[in-house]
């Protein structure tokens, strides 16, 4: 018995490989080296090949990023990766079924929103560019590594999420989206933003945060402010939430559009330093600084003259009494949020800036 267990094993692990070798087409086999080498030409090639061409090069990009056995044992590994193949290519079939329903009374034209989260699914079906009036699509906690270049068909595609993908580095052919104006990049293994990220001009709303930083698989580890963000002066929300930074640059007023910004939970971050900066920005109305573990804030604070909105949450409110008797008369014009009973906090993320505005003019 146990003989034919082995070989049964091996005879599985010689189908993995035979699938592997005959799977890849001959002219992809030199850009299957690197993933951080090769990942723009891959996408190259992703738009210029067959579907199920496509398929067969993002198989061999999620393959490379998958995790290796501790020991290098070749065998196993295989085992692993054949089991995990195929329970991706079973999730990849659900979602190319459940997006390539026909016109039936203009479903697809009528779709506005899709959301292929959770579908353990590492490249984004050509299908989606089938919807011509899709404005808001969901990629989050997936695997994916690399961008389909189809997606520049959607020209209402004005959202975007990315979130929790385990992306350490964005892939290129994202600077095709031009269209999108609302970018989430939260929970994923980025250090830092590529200078070509300055050329999505219509971008209005960025979110880097590490949003569940205590259950998410991934985080990203940005420590200082990404220079690129510098250059691009439409931004209007920013959200650097439970980031590890430590201080703003100069430079930040060159965003002369934003007006909300999220340090919620950055608990590293030079305060005196951040308000500094930040005065010098008269068109900024909204700001949260929640969970920062303070129990007061700097002077400095007092130069945020045109702030309408201060978000200050903290546990258990410890900042309840330096926030009623002397915070109020530093920001007197300052709308001031810090969890008291019957206050409801504005949600920065979900309303727009004017809505914001609004509440801050009340």
């Amino acid at each position: 018995m146990r003989y034919f267990l082995i070989f049964f094993l091996y005879y599985c692990c010689c189908a993995c490989q035979s699938e592997e070798s005959t799977s890849m087409p001959a002219d992809l086999t030199p850009v299957a080296l690197s993933v951080e080498d090769n990942l723009t030409t891959w996408e190259q090639q992703l738009l210029a090949t067959s579907e199920k061409t496509q398929d067969e090069i993002a198989k061999e990009l999620y393959r490379r990023s998958l995790p290796k056995l501790p020991g290098g044992n070749h065998f196993f590994g295989n085992l692993q990766l054949g089991a995990i193949q195929h329970g991706s290519n079973k999730c990849l079939k659900r979602v190319y079924q459940n997006i390539s329903t026909p016109y039936r009374n203009n479903a697809q034209e009528r779709t506005k929103h899709l959301d292929l989260s959770y579908k353990n699914i590492h490249y984004i079906p050509n299908k989606v560019a089938n919807y011509p009036n899709l404005s808001y699509l969901s990629l989050s906690n997936n695997r994916i590594q690399a961008l389909n270049p189809k997606l520049a068909q959607c020209k209402k595609l004005r959202k975007l999420d990315l979130s929790s993908n385990g992306m350490a580095q964005l892939p290129t052919s994202l600077t095709l989206l031009t269209q999108i104006d609302e970018l989430v990049l939260a929970d994923n293994r980025l250090n830092s933003l590529p200078s070509y990220f300055s050329s999505l001009r219509n971008l209005k709303t960025i979110d880097i945060s590490n949003l569940h930083s205590g259950m998410a698989e991934f985080h990203n580890h940005i420590t200082k402010f990404p220079s690129v963000l510098t250059q691009m002066p439409n931004v209007e929300k920013l959200f650097l939430e439970k980031l590890p930074l430590r201080s703003l640059p100069n430079s930040i007023r060159n965003m002369t559009q934003l007006q909300v910004l999220s340090l919620n939970g950055n608990r590293s971050i030079n305060l005196s330093q951040a308000f500094s900066v930040l005065a010098k920005m008269p068109d900024l109305i909204a700001l949260d600084v929640s969970f920062i573990g303070r129990k007061t804030l700097p002077q400095s604070i007092q130069q945020l003259k045109n702030l309408k909105i201060l978000v200050w949450h903290e546990e258990k409110q410890r900042n309840r009494i330096f926030i009623e008797a002397t915070l109020k008369k530093w920001l007197p014009n300052t709308k001031i949020y810090y969890g008291k009973k019957g206050m409801a906090t504005p949600f920065l993320r979900g309303n727009t800036v004017q809505t914001i505005r609004n509440l801050g003019n009340e």
